[in-house]
């Protein structure tokens, strides 16, 4: 009998650690900083100390709210590692001329342009390619100079 109430005490213990390990047991632990969050995002969106309309703002801070009580807000990433995953679906050129725009940089045939504001509604950024498809081709009239117009 004692050897079963302690092989049961051994069952709960490892229960108890196991619930404890769980996400769910960590999200709720995590949950006065995500409330603490919530009510920061919110009442920044209240002060319009951000680059969005109120009720936009508003929605995000609530969307923020639940990926973050799901355990799925990742802000882990940088803004240039984002940028290039967003090329990885395109191919070629198209790829090459994203991640110029991407990174932002002019090289000896690109030039990158940025304008515009997030706090105006979005950056727009424009990169130019030069390219040079084969060679001029130059044409020699014999006879007569340039200046002479048709013979009659």
């Amino acid at each position: 009998m004692n050897r079963f109430i302690s092989s049961l005490a051994g069952s709960a213990l490892i229960g108890v650690a196991a619930l404890l390990a769980s996400p769910a047991f960590a999200a709720s632990a995590s949950a006065p900083a995500g409330k603490a969050a919530y009510t920061k995002e919110r009442a920044d969106c209240e002060a319009g100390r951000t680059a969005q309309d109120r009720a936009t703002c508003l929605k995000e801070a609530g969307a923020a709210a639940d990926e973050r009580k799901r355990n799925r807000l990742d802000n882990s990433g940088s803004l240039p590692q984002n940028a290039a995953e967003r090329c990885n679906a395109l191919t070629g050129t198209e790829k090459s001329d994203c991640l110029a725009r991407a990174k932002g940089t002019s090289t000896g045939n690109q030039k990158t342009t940025t304008s515009g504001s997030v706090g105006g509604g979005g950056v727009i950024k424009e990169t130019t390619t030069t390219t040079t498809v084969g060679s001029p081709t130059i044409v020699i009239v014999p006879g007569g100079s340039a200046a002479s117009g048709p013979t009659k």
